[in-house]
């Protein structure tokens, strides 16, 4: 016996994605030296006239926005894709 997954549009009422998904991963040594504070951010986005450089330099401002013991950390990964199969 087999199983068949056939997928699905998605239903009325949920929220409309992006046109591309990303993922950014910053890290930044802790303030007393022992360990690291490491965050990542995903989701879509619609960045129609930004460049890649513009929408990665966007996202590092608003997760430094959000947790300010962020600022200058170092990018541990970034991608940005197409959100489409």
């Amino acid at each position: 016996m087999s199983e068949t997954a056939t997928a699905q549009s998605p239903a009325a009422g949920v929220p409309q994605q992006g046109t591309h998904q990303y993922v950014l991963t910053l890290q930044k040594p802790m303030p007393n030296g022992v360990g690291y504070m490491v965050s990542t951010s995903s989701g879509t986005c619609s960045p129609t006239g930004m460049s890649r450089h513009d929408l990665y330099t966007w996202l590092v401002g608003e997760m430094v926005r959000q947790t300010p013991q962020l600022a200058s950390a170092s990018t541990l990964f970034f991608d940005v894709q197409p959100n489409r199969i």
